[in-house]
């Protein structure tokens, strides 16, 4: 993964543009007026799917979190990767070549992982030997779809069939090794499978790509679960299973139910409750909370009910009230001073199970019955108020003293004034003391608070796997003294020459800017000089593509370059579009007559645009094939 794309994964770009923009919720959108130009209707839309923004209005610009902090802030790329880098919590360091070989390393593991989850699959849908694992599922009521979805699979219990099988596909031993497929054996004398007579569950990343496995035991021999150990792709504490296929869903639902176990989540996203992902077992931790929130600031928590559980459950319950936003707020003190607060941005549940049960029995034995169940789950002062009263004894002072100094950071932290209140008064009944002694020790300043002085007032696929981007940046780098012949011939058709807003991604728009600034001298050492790191990688990455493009005759490389631009934006042109169909969608669905009537204006002539630049490319592609058949013997 790239700095900008770690940036982006760690970013909530919702969040972001929040602190510049206020924006409203719309259906799935954003919406709020564009701070780009003077309007009274908004016309600012935020995308938090695609991670991007776009003004319908006026200015018609839009991008994706670089560009916006670029363009607000007035910044050029390098001040806005640093910028975004630090509120990110990502450090920046220069690339060098073993950076470079890291990340060909992560890609041939996530191959090898990918090529392992179908090599499991297959075995669970077709082998003899996997009858056992089969009937498995069947008795934890998952269904053959469920089991595609999931990609769930089965080891063979022998000790060297998996490594066998992916010698046999061409990955190197040494990176099934380090993927954790394979152990290497005591004596030294060769290696044996990690994973052996167990159903396989793949574990990914959020963008989908297999990183990992959790296999569980059959045969009732310990582990009852085992794990991939950690790799170079895989780290337990930073991923959350099932939450790339949740996203969508707790976006959607503007909550998010944590598990502790792989069933848990497989089982209720096949009874359609799709906003639920796992920790595996383990206490929540900051880096896992953080992929949450970019998604949701409300967290239900849904652990085992045993000892160990709720042990885990106060400690994900201590990692969430760390990691999670705050907002600074001004308070006004009996003495007329005022003193600043940190709140709590986000609301965090424990759903309490019945009957002992885990969230993957409830669900099978009462799938209507777990929206209810998850409605009822206590906010997290009322489960601390029932921890303190089973906990410390309230007849004695230490008792009494123990219970206030556990719950009083809570409601401090609590946004809502009369929410406050409720438990100030609901704490100071159960240890029987006087409300105001309660309210006190509320208002004290906590670590890091600060008081005012006085007071204020409250108030295209190609040569290394490049897309259609790459592409285009590529062909500019190996033929620059093409691009002039490329604009004039866009001109013949009508269309405009190639635009930084033609590029999706920051990185290949600030590339392209600085290309054109450039005006064709970007082979001098100086210019690769010149690239933060961030995109120096890129450009290598093309340079290198470059190196392995086949030569074309001038004219062939005009018109591929052409076609090139030609298909660039009709892909920012059909974006576009299909941003402008979801928005008229829920304009209609809402009732917005004006809205959905610009809307539906804005994407005809969207639509119109696609089709003149496919007639175009349609045209120029019948031309190339009468020129072929003219020049080819008879």
């Amino acid at each position: 993964m790239s700095i900008v794309d770690e940036i982006k994964d760690r970013l909530d770009i919702v969040e972001v543009i929040s602190a510049y923009v206020p924006l409203k919720r719309a259906g799935r959108r954003y919406k709020g007026l564009c701070p780009f130009h003077t309007e009274k209707t908004p016309s600012f839309v935020v995308f938090p799917e695609t991670g991007t923004w776009h003004c319908f209005g006026a200015c018609g610009t839009g991008g994706d979190i670089f560009t916006f902090i670029m363009r607000y802030e007035n910044m050029d790329f390098r001040e806005a990767l640093e910028f975004l880098a630090r509120k990110a919590g990502v450090e920046l360091r220069s690339e060098q070549p073993r950076d470079s070989e890291a990340e060909r390393q992560r890609e041939r593991l996530r191959a090898v992982c990918a090529a392992a989850a179908l090599y499991y699959h297959h075995l669970l849908l077709n082998h003899p030997q996997a009858e056992g694992a089969r009937a498995y599922l069947a008795r934890r009521g998952i269904d053959e779809e469920t089991i595609r979805s999931f990609q769930l699979g089965y080891a063979l219990d022998d000790w060297e069939a998996c490594q066998r099988y992916l010698l046999e596909q061409g990955h190197a031993l040494e990176d099934i090794v380090a993927a954790g497929l394979v152990v290497e054996r005591q004596s030294g004398s060769g290696y044996y499978d990690r994973f052996r007579g167990r159903v396989m569950i793949p574990i990914c990343d959020v963008q989908g790509r297999v990183i990992a496995f959790g296999a569980r035991s059959l045969d009732g021999s310990p582990p009852k679960y085992l794990n991939s150990p950690q790799t170079p792709i895989f780290d337990k504490g930073r991923t959350l299973f099932g939450l790339d296929k949740a996203r969508q869903a707790i976006r959607a639902a503007d909550q998010v139910i944590i598990v502790e176990g792989y069933m848990d989540v497989i089982a209720a996203h096949q009874y359609g409750y799709a906003n639920v992902v796992a920790s595996m077992g383990t206490a929540l931790t900051e880096a896992q909370l953080r992929q949450l929130k970019r998604y949701t600031k409300n967290f239900t928590l849904a652990l085992d009910p045993d000892a160990a559980g709720q042990q885990a459950t106060l400690r994900g319950l201590e990692q969430a009230r760390q990691a999670l936003d705050r907002e600074t707020v001004p308070v006004l003190t009996p003495n007329g001073l005022v003193r600043y607060e940190r709140r709590l941005q986000a609301e965090l549940r424990i759903l309490s199970l019945p009957n002992g049960q885990d969230p993957d029995e409830c669900i099978r034995n009462d799938p209507e019955g777990w929206p209810a169940l998850v409605e009822s789950a206590l906010p997290i002062i009322d489960f601390y108020l029932q921890r303190v009263v089973e906990t410390y004894d309230l007849n004695t002072a230490r008792g009494k003293a123990s219970a206030v100094a556990e719950i009083v950071p809570l409601i401090r932290e609590l946004a809502d004034d009369v929410m406050r209140q409720h438990y100030i008064q609901l704490l100071a009944r159960r240890v029987q003391v006087d409300e105001r002694i309660i309210e006190q020790q509320v208002l004290k300043r906590g670590r890091g608070e600060r008081q005012a002085a006085h007071p204020v007032p409250v108030d295209v696929s190609h040569i290394e796997r490049l897309d259609v981007e790459e592409y285009c940046l590529a062909q500019m780098i190996a033929r620059p003294e093409l691009i002039e012949r490329v604009a004039a011939e866009l001109a013949q058709v009508s269309v405009e020459p190639l635009d930084a807003e033609d590029f999706e991604r920051a990185e290949n728009r600030e590339i392209f800017k600085l290309m054109q600034a450039a005006e064709g001298a970007w082979g001098v050492p100086e210019f690769v000089e010149q690239l933060p790191d961030a995109l120096r990688s890129q450009w290598t990455r093309l340079a290198q593509a470059v190196a392995e493009m086949p030569a074309l005759p001038a004219d062939e490389a005009v018109k591929d370059m052409v076609d090139t631009v030609l298909r660039l934006r009709a892909a920012r042109v059909r974006r576009s579009l299909g941003e402008l169909q979801q928005l008229l969608a829920e304009a209609q669905e809402a009732g917005e007559e004006a809205a959905a009537r610009d809307y539906t204006s804005l994407a005809q002539e969207r639509t119109r645009e696609i089709g003149q630049l496919q007639m175009i490319l349609a045209r120029r592609t019948l031309a190339g094939k009468r020129e072929q058949a003219g020049s080819s013997p008879h």
